[in-house]
């Protein structure tokens, strides 16, 4: 499997009182057995879409840096919830520099075993054990649901989450794409890691995305 470090670049940009980070950070080289011929990709936009489960319309909002690494900042919509709703949260990842726009979703399905996406802000969920939580979030994809679940246990992807709101307020969601390439032959994706976010404990691999939504419940 051709391990390519699918990443993304920002200026920080600061939502008022509330400091909703939007920053897309470099991939950094990771130097293994596997990983000879390593690749940057480029995202330039994240797309989240929020489906009631009960029915109705999706919500769409996303993040977009129009000139990738360059002069202008990204920015980032703002995301409003209604309380006591429970959503079907999908994520798409492009590189909206190419027309027409590239699928980036696509090449972490084919890498599964290689990326984890980490949900986080005034979210409890396996990454993030706030004080008090807008939402909820739960896992609702595993790897074995883009390809063969070739090494280790079969562990979520985070492309699809299960998402509700719990309590009234504004605060900030962050959603993180970590790549996870084999270090020494050895796996470096493992169930431990969102617990290991949520206790501050560093985390292997590097960042490929990690951008912060202005997030309202009402």
């Amino acid at each position: 499997m051709q391990n390519n470090c699918i990443c993304a670049k920002s200026a920080i940009r600061l939502w008022g009182p509330l400091a909703a980070l939007l920053a897309l950070t470099s991939c950094e080289n990771h130097e293994d057995d596997h990983d000879d011929n390593h690749e940057n990709e480029v995202i330039s936009r994240v797309v989240l879409t929020f489906t009631p489960t009960s029915g109705g319309a999706p919500l769409t909002y996303q993040f977009n840096d129009p000139d990738g690494d360059g002069g202008v900042s990204g920015t980032a919509d703002r995301i409003e919830l209604a309380d006591g709703m429970e959503y079907t949260l999908a994520l798409r990842f492009e590189n909206a520099l190419e027309t027409p726009p590239e699928d980036i979703t696509s090449e972490i399905k084919e890498e599964a075993e290689q990326h984890f996406i980490f949900i986080l802000g005034d979210v409890a969920g396996p990454a993030s054990t706030p004080t008090q939580a807008l939402v909820t979030q739960a896992y609702a994809d595993l790897e074995s649901d883009y390809g063969d679940n070739a090494v280790g246990d079969d562990l979520p992807v985070g492309l699809t989450n299960t998402i509700s709101a719990t309590a009234l307020g504004q605060g900030t969601l962050r959603i993180m794409l970590r790549h996870l390439p084999p270090l020494n032959d050895q796996p470096q994706k493992t169930g431990d890691l969102p617990g290991d976010l949520a206790a501050g404990r560093d985390l292997p691999g590097s960042p490929d995305v990690d951008v912060s939504f202005e997030l309202v419940v009402s």
